[in-house]
């Protein structure tokens, strides 16, 4: 009776309020039956994916992956709250390969009972929702240390991730060389400084990403992320699947006002200074605006390096354009401040092309226009 009353007002949701129709279902049944994600995972194997940047293209990819081995669904679209996922598990499968919102993932695993779990990064995020990035990595650790049954993957060059990972029982710890993190000064174990030689830490209580049961080489974040679905599919069973980089891109092709544009999605510090190393043009146009989604907290913006934009033409724009326009300033970064893309593309006239790297809500009102 709960699942079809869900069902129910999810169909009345599309078709007379023309919604998605994507969680309304599983807000409902959660609900009228709390307990509803251990019931609808039991008989299918659950495979969860979670992480500050990439969960959407990722668990697209392992979807994918996944798919080889029999039925599957998947919530793709990034919707990734419990209700998201209660809605997902409507539909009968023998697989399920779910996007988990960070602070989600704990109750996850724990009513879900997953055969595998990808765990990409962990990183500052809407400072405004999110908590402090050592306290989720705590929560997400008791998570692992209470589920002995779950292999649990992770890139462990990410130290949260490592730390989460510590008393893992069924774990692939896997490492692309090294990588710097941002918000890796202190040991998340500990409490003491991480000692970083180059691109690799370590500690005195142990935390390092030399112990890997993998390795593979460095590449972009869309590499890498490729490269963990396809070993979390390995867990399963599952044959590999060679995605192109652009797959796990969140990258769309537009013409506005008769310019090429290639629109990027960014979202906090991690996904900012990962999208900057892409830039590859000299005209430039990046838009920022602080709502719910995008955390209404602008100050990470100080905690990005924009020198590589020194040369380039750009161009600002979005609700906070100033906040944006004031921190290249300070830079020494010279920039054309309008209120819109259209505005801001006036000043590349004649240009080919333009490459646009634009927050969350605006990267989806530009898909979706």
């Amino acid at each position: 009776m709960s699942l079809a009353l869900a069902k129910l007002v999810g169909y009345l949701s599309r078709k007379l309020l023309h919604k998605s129709g994507e969680t309304i279902p599983g807000k409902v049944l959660l609900t009228i039956y709390p307990r509803a994600l251990a019931v609808l995972a039991k008989g299918r194997k659950i495979v969860l994916v979670s992480g500050t940047n990439g969960k959407t293209s990722t668990t697209k990819a392992l979807a994918q992956v996944v798919s080889q081995l029999g039925t599957t669904v998947s919530n793709k679209t990034g919707s990734n709250l419990d209700r998201a996922s209660a809605t997902t598990l409507m539909s009968p499968s023998q697989y399920a390969v779910l996007e988990v919102d960070e602070l989600y993932l704990p109750k996850l695993v724990a009513e879900t009972q997953p055969r595998v779990v990808l765990l990409l990064n962990l990183s500052r995020d809407q400072l405004h929702r999110m908590h402090e990035v050592k306290k989720v990595a705590a929560r997400w650790k008791a998570a692992v240390d209470a589920a002995p049954d779950t292999t649990f993957v992770g890139d462990i060059d990410d130290p949260f991730i490592g730390y989460a990972l510590t008393n893992a029982v069924k774990s692939v710890r896997v490492s692309f060389g090294g990588r710097r993190h941002g918000d890796g000064a202190v040991c998340p174990a500990c409490g003491k400084y991480l000692k970083w030689v180059g691109s690799n830490y370590s500690c005195s209580c142990g935390l390092t990403n030399k112990n890997f049961d993998l390795e593979r080489r460095t590449g972009s974040a869309a590499f890498r992320n490729a490269e963990l679905a396809n070993i979390a599919g390995a867990v399963l069973g599952a044959p590999p699947i060679s995605f192109a980089p652009s797959f796990l891109e969140r990258v769309i092709e537009r013409k506005v006002s008769q310019i090429d544009c290639s629109i990027r999605l960014v979202k906090n510090p991690a996904s900012w200074s990962e999208a900057l190393t892409s830039v590859k043009g000299q005209n430039v146009v990046l838009i920022l605006n602080a709502r719910q989604v995008d955390g209404l907290d602008t100050s990470w913006l100080w905690d990005i390096s924009f020198e590589s934009l020194r040369g380039k033409n750009v161009a600002v724009c979005g609700e906070r354009a100033i906040d944006m326009a004031y921190r290249l300033h300070v830079a020494g970064i010279e920039s054309r401040l309008e209120s819109d893309l259209p505005g801001a593309l006036t000043h590349f006239n004649g240009a080919d092309s333009v490459e646009v790297l634009a927050a969350y809500t605006a990267f989806f009102k530009l898909v979706s226009s």
